[in-house]
């Protein structure tokens, strides 16, 4: 799995002077010419699922191993974003820990907890797919509207469209 980590030009100048295995890679181009239009590159998965997300364009900088770089100008504060499996992760960056045991196990800290974190996250989508959906009344719309659930009105609605096809001739 690839980590993609999204941060501003002052971090990611620190990865690049105090990691010994930082790449510089400047990634793909961001636009492309059709038809005589520049339109957004889509080759690049990540950035363009970034730049939809957020409406803004990042820059690649470079890798260490499967960790992409990549440099937003609108990313003021001190922090990284980390993307893994397209989940986000929002870390502060450390710069006493960078000095004191270096970027790349600054790169290791933050991995480790990704990954225990990102376990919670699936046991918890696990655990919400496991609970039943409430079922509404459909009846409740009319007894006592002021207690009426979102469920409460599509039971109301399914049952009104069921009865829409029953056609009783008396």
């Amino acid at each position: 799995m690839a980590y993609n980590i999204v941060t501003n030009f002052k971090i990611i100048n620190e990865f690049k002077k105090r990691s010994r295995y930082f790449k510089i890679n400047l990634g793909i181009v961001n636009t492309v010419d059709k038809n005589g239009n520049r339109v957004l590159n889509d080759k690049d998965t990540f950035a363009n699922f970034y730049n939809t997300l957020y409406k803004t364009t990042i820059f690649g900088q470079g890798n260490i191993g499967d960790i992409r770089f990549f440099l937003d100008h609108y990313i003021k504060e001190d922090k990284m974003a980390v993307y893994y499996n397209e989940e986000e992760f929002i870390f502060e960056f450390d710069q006493k820990m960078i000095e004191e045991k270096g970027a790349d196990f600054f790169i290791g800290h933050i991995i480790k907890k990704i990954e225990t974190e990102y376990e919670g996250r699936l046991k918890e989508a696990e655990v919400k797919k496991a609970e039943p959906k409430p079922i509404g009344d459909a009846d409740k719309l009319s007894k006592n509207p002021g207690q009426v659930t979102y469920a409460d009105i599509k039971a109301y609605l399914d049952k009104q469209n069921s009865m829409r096809y029953n056609v009783n001739k008396d």
